[in-house]
């Protein structure tokens, strides 16, 4: 059995203050959330890369154990789409080598854009761009990838497919690499993610969760839902019907004073 490590995806969003942060005093955002949970999927880097001190920064930050996913950038996948991205390539790896140099790293994540469809020789030349040391999970988000031979090129590659709750794709409980990874959209109109899961839906996941556990070392699962904190919330209460352990170092955390 694999070990579960739940998260959400980012940690730095102005509403959750209060529901998640203290009100009124400066905080480090990244330390409190790292007390609440053993994961967390950078979303920052799809937008803009920062440099790799920037990186080396959140590995001191975090407690050791505590693990990072970390987005490919969008020149990659939505304004290159796959195409001539070996330099673009290159930047991201040198901004994620300090979490992977510090043992904290845990998979890149590849999340294509809606407009792109499968097209096997682009995906067989970018596959072969990518680091063969480097956990990296593809995140499909048009039917066309959900071919045969776009799953035999996971698999050939040793990259995970990304499990999915979003209202377009089906839910596939495919594990194509060492590891699992699993993201949580919801069902929110017309935005996805302004969403907060019910606890039966969530219940409805535990299986589900289990039976990745069952076949891959790791299963790493986000909430992307961050409107209100209910990314954490559901995170929380998902981690509860799992059984999963707080942090371990959680308690010894809480006994230091922020500083």
């Amino acid at each position: 059995m694999g070990r579960v490590l739940i998260g959400t995806s980012g940690w730095e969003y102005p509403e959750w203050v209060g529901p998640v942060y203290p009100k009124g005093q400066a905080a480090d955002h990244l330390r409190l959330y790292s007390r609440r949970f053993p994961i967390v999927e950078v979303n920052s880097t799809f937008y803009a890369l920062p440099p790799p001190s920037r990186a080396r920064a959140w590995a001191e930050r975090t407690p050791q154990g505590f693990r990072f996913a970390a987005k490919f950038p969008q020149e990659i996948t939505h304004e290159r789409r796959l195409v001539d991205a070996a330099d673009p390539l290159r930047r991201f790896v040198e901004v994620v080598d300090p979490l992977r140099s510090a043992g904290k790293f845990a998979a890149a994540l590849l999340q294509l854009p809606p407009s792109l469809g499968f097209d096997e020789p682009t995906v067989r030349r970018f596959y072969e761009l990518l680091p063969r040391d480097l956990p990296v999970a593809v995140e499909f988000r048009e039917r066309s990838w959900l071919a045969p031979e776009s799953f035999g090129l996971l698999r050939e590659f040793g990259l995970a497919y990304v499990v999915v709750d979003e209202p377009m794709l089906p839910i596939r409980l495919e594990v194509t690499a060492p590891f699992a990874y699993v993201r949580w959209h919801g069902h929110g109109s017309p935005v996805w993610y302004d969403y907060r899961y019910a606890a039966d839906e969530l219940s409805e996941w535990v299986p589900r969760v289990q039976a990745l556990e069952a076949r891959a070392d790791a299963v790493y699962g986000f909430f992307n839902n961050h409107f209100r904190g209910d990314a954490v919330a559901n995170a929380s209460e998902i981690t509860d019907a799992l059984g999963l352990p707080t942090p371990a170092w959680s308690r010894r955390l809480d006994a230091v004073p922020d500083p």
